[in-house]
């Protein structure tokens, strides 16, 4: 069934977060911010990792400029 519902969520993560994977599945890591079962996860193939480590590899670059 398809919904018209849409949601945006954004998260801060300070130097000392907390920063954690396991596997989710045979083709997928959960990515933990902030601790297990009290912060925020992502799941994500090895495509969306590689594209995620791509962008925030870009975005470090530019904060040091």
């Amino acid at each position: 069934m398809h919904s018209s519902f849409h949601m945006n969520t954004w998260a801060k993560i300070d130097d000392g977060c907390e920063i954690s994977y396991s596997p989710d599945g045979p083709s997928a890591m959960s990515v933990y911010f902030g601790g297990r079962m009290e912060g925020f996860e992502i799941v994500m193939t090895r495509e969306s990792l590689d594209r995620l480590a791509a962008v925030a590899a870009e975005a470090r670059d530019k904060l040091a400029a």
